[in-house]
């Protein structure tokens, strides 16, 4: 009905998979980060509830995570990390960094003979935890949900390095930019708020509740996400659902590769009514991980997903 191309269930769920693990885990009721101290050593409580103690400026650390690996290098980080994913390919020097594996399973083995002073990991690696931590390593936890969690990761994450200048000069150019934004966009009534459809896969077709990080993007930017009422992450939506809710903007963010062009969405069959199609207000991410990873370049993810909902307020 949509494109003749074929995309496998076994397909379908990597890329489920690579997107729950950057943006849609909510299996952990969030915390709020606790600080003891301005320097060294350094008590935490991160976002699985623990206490965490960093006794010293770790000089080596470990990465379970693509927007992880991105802020250590933002940071000016980047010679202390020994060991990333398979997945962290950003900045191009990651790439030359430790494989430890991928993002559910890094290999422990591998985690523990880079002999890091400090692992940063996310929710999804919560497993793994105890075994590091017998190992003698110290793991921090974090997990971003929304931009003002993205924020806060940050700067945690330079407190706990101890780049806390450079993490605040970070993260105050990003919520300039966030505020130059919700400024314009937070006094509108309902009815300007237009109805966003974010297309993550096409066959079926998959977009974010109201529990996703992207939901959270959409509302920010002055949308209304038409999935937003389903109280779960990943949304299987059927064409008449879609059709019924009639968005009047458009977003295709097809993780991998761009499955669909802006051309082939717009003409699926039975389709022509719906007005973001109508009206041509169809945007394509050109990189989806803009928009996916919550690093230091969500915010351009988040300028882009504003000026395609309002492009008459955000130029």
């Amino acid at each position: 009905m949509f494109s003749k191309r074929k995309f496998t269930v076994t397909a379908l769920l990597s890329v489920l998979l690579i997107l729950s693990l950057t943006f849609l885990l909510q299996g952990c009721a969030k915390t709020t980060k606790v600080v003891s101290g301005s320097g060294f050593p350094l008590q935490i409580t991160d976002d699985l509830g623990r206490q965490v103690t960093i006794k010293e400026a770790p000089q080596r650390i470990v990465s379970l995570a693509p927007a992880v690996t991105e802020t250590l290098f933002a940071l000016g980080l980047g010679d202390k990390v020994v060991g990333v994913t398979n997945y962290c390919d950003y900045p191009a020097e990651a790439k030359t960094k430790p494989k430890i594996g991928g993002f559910s399973t890094p290999s422990a083995e591998l985690v523990v003979a880079a002999k890091p002073d400090l692992v940063l990991a996310t929710t999804i690696n919560e497993n793994y935890v105890p075994q590091l931590e017998n190992a003698g390593l110290t793991v921090v936890v974090i997990e971003s949900l929304n931009l003002p969690q993205v924020l806060e990761n940050m700067r945690l994450i330079g407190q706990v390095t101890g780049a806390s200048d450079a993490a605040n000069n970070l993260t105050a150019d990003m919520q300039k930019r966030i505020d130059s934004i919700t400024t314009k966009v937070s006094g509108l009534p309902d009815e300007q708020k237009p109805a966003v459809y974010f297309e993550i896969w096409p066959d079926p077709l998959t977009t974010g509740g109201s529990k996703s990080f992207v939901n959270s993007l959409i509302t920010m930017a002055g949308g209304k996400n038409i999935a937003g009422d389903v109280e779960q992450d990943w949304v299987n939506l059927s064409p008449e659902m879609v059709l019924a809710r009639d968005p009047k903007v458009a977003i295709l963010c097809h993780h991998g590769s761009s499955l669909q062009t802006v051309e082939q969405f717009k003409s699926r069959k039975g389709w022509e009514q719906v007005s973001a199609i109508k009206n041509n207000r169809i945007g394509l991410v050109s990189d989806e991980n803009t928009v996916v990873r919550t690093g230091p370049r969500v915010v351009e993810g988040f300028e882009y997903i504003a000026r395609l909902i309002h492009p008459d307020l955000i130029k």
